[in-house]
């Protein structure tokens, strides 16, 4: 949801109709109407998905915000959706408990959330200077920085660079609290459709077993081998073998 991976459309494309989305406020959507918490923007997606297909089912997959959008989706539209697919996401509610200073590689990881969040400093910091930041940002975040394409990384910067663009995408952290709070109320009533949760190995890896199952109780997956945050991009024949053997194994009529 979040990037344009096209290195998975097209083996996905010749089993499977499917749809790719910007979040609102993302990309080219408009802003939502009534905040970024992600039980809001789901159910806004997730309407708009429902008009286009009327009764028939479907797999949900998302990545890192697409993936925080993807569960609260999920929660609360299950008896739509044949199966669901996160990808390297640290969904709101289910991080563990970090203590202060954290140690330097998870830091490494993080430090985003925590900057991301706060009010107008990262606007004044960041204006201007998009580039810098996402090249600096893709380069820490990927064992293969070469895998975005010089079209696709400047597609990245002409997305990021048009007014408003940054603090659209720091909102979604700025909510964060709400959607985790959003989260936990859900994940009383678990996920018993399938789940598969993917990481990359250098990034949260097999540990997005471990996250999934706070929320589902049918869960597979695993890591993405000499991968880095970015899976569609960077290890895409292996992302998307992983994804159609798992939607082939859950289709149903």
């Amino acid at each position: 949801m979040e990037s344009e991976p096209y290195g998975i459309f097209e083996p996905l494309s010749k089993h499977y109709q499917f749809l790719a989305l910007d979040p609102p406020g993302l990309g080219d959507s408009a802003p939502p109407l009534n905040g970024y918490d992600t039980a809001n923007v789901s159910k806004v997606m997730a309407e708009a998905i429902h008009d286009h297909l009327k009764d028939r089912p479907y797999h949900l997959i998302g990545h890192d915000v697409g993936g925080w959008i993807a569960y609260p989706w999920a929660a609360q539209f299950q008896s739509r959706i044949k199966s669901l697919s996160i990808l390297d996401a640290s969904v709101p509610g289910f991080l563990p408990q970090l203590q202060f200073p954290l140690p330097h590689p998870t830091n490494m990881r993080l430090w985003q959330f925590s900057f991301n969040a706060l009010p107008e400093l990262p606007e004044i910091l960041t204006r201007g200077r998009e580039r810098e930041l996402l090249t600096w940002f893709f380069k820490l975040k990927t064992v293969h920085a070469d895998a975005f394409s010089k079209d696709h990384f400047e597609r990245y910067i002409q997305a990021y660079s048009r007014p408003g663009a940054m603090s659209r995408g720091f909102e979604y952290y700025r909510a964060f609290g709400t959607s985790a709070k959003q989260n936990l109320e859900f994940a009383k009533t678990p996920l018993d459709i399938p789940v598969l949760a993917l990481g990359g190995a250098s990034s949260v890896g097999s540990d997005m077993i471990h996250l999934v199952r706070n929320f589902a109780t049918n869960v597979s997956g695993g890591a993405i081998h000499d991968c880095g945050h970015f899976l569609p991009e960077e290890q895409p024949s292996a992302v998307a073998r992983r994804l159609l053997e798992f939607l082939d194994a859950n289709q149903s009529e």
